[in-house]
C-alpha cells in the first residue's frame, strides 16, 4: 500500500471532518419542517415582546412578570446558564445598582413559527444595541440578540445573546487564561496502520 504522507493524512482528516460537520450541521439544528414568517396572532405576541424587553429596561418587574409563563426561563444571562422570573428580577435589580440600560430604538424584530421538533413553536427575533450608563459617567454600548418563546401568548423561554468579554473589557479588566497551554499537533502519533 502506498504511504501517505503527514500533510496528505491532514487533508484527509480534515476532508473527512467536514463532510462530518456538513452531515451533522441538519441534526444540530434542531429544526424541523419549514419556518414560517406568518403565524396566528403574530401581532400580539410583536406587541408582548416588544413590552417585555421594554420591561427590562426601564425595571418594570411586573410587566415582566405578567408577560412570562409561571415556568418560564432566561439562558445566558452574565455567567448563569439559566434563572427564573424571579431570579432573573434579582439579577436586574443587582445591576442596576451598577449601572442603567438604554436599549437603541433602531433594533430589528422578526416573528418566526416553528411547526415542529425541539424548537417548534412561536418566536420573536430581537436584534439591538444595549448601552450601560455608570455612575462615573462611563458609558459601554454592545449589541446583542434576544429569541422569546411563547406558549399561550406569555415567554416561556429568553435566550440571550452578548459578548460578555467586550463589558469586561469596556471596564477595565483584562481577561487572561488561568495558565499557558501547549501548543498540539492533534495528528502527533497518528499513524496510518493498515
Amino acid at each position: 500500500m502506498k504511504k501517505r504522507t503527514k500533510s496528505t493524512r491532514a487533508i484527509l482528516f480534515l476532508l473527512c471532518l467536514l463532510t462530518g460537520v456538513g452531515v451533522w450541521h441538519s441534526a444540530l439544528g434542531q429544526v424541523d419542517g419549514d419556518v414560517s414568517l406568518d403565524f396566528p396572532e403574530e401581532d400580539k405576541i410583536m406587541q408582548i415582546a416588544r413590552e417585555t424587553v421594554k420591561a427590562y429596561e426601564t425595571g418594570n418587574w411586573e410587566l415582566l412578570k405578567k408577560n412570562s409563563t409561571d415556568d418560564a426561563k432566561f439562558f445566558n444571562l452574565g455567567s448563569y446558564d439559566s434563572l427564573s422570573v424571579g431570579q432573573t428580577v434579582q439579577y436586574w435589580k443587582k445591576g442596576r445598582e451598577i449601572a442603567t440600560p438604554v436599549l437603541s430604538e433602531d433594533g430589528v424584530w422578526l416573528a418566526v413559527t416553528v411547526p415542529e421538533g425541539p424548537r417548534e413553536g412561536n418566536w420573536i427575533l430581537h436584534w439591538g444595541t444595549n448601552t450601560l450608563s455608570y455612575p462615573t459617567g462611563e458609558t459601554i454600548s454592545f449589541p446583542y440578540h434576544v429569541a422569546l418563546k411563547f406558549h399561550e401568548n406569555k415567554v416561556r423561554q429568553y435566550h440571550f445573546y452578548y459578548d460578555n468579554n467586550r463589558i469586561i473589557r469596556a471596564l477595565g479588566y483584562e481577561v487572561q487564561p488561568p495558565f499557558e497551554e501547549e501548543e498540539r499537533d492533534f495528528l502527533e502519533g497518528y499513524e496510518d496502520k493498515q
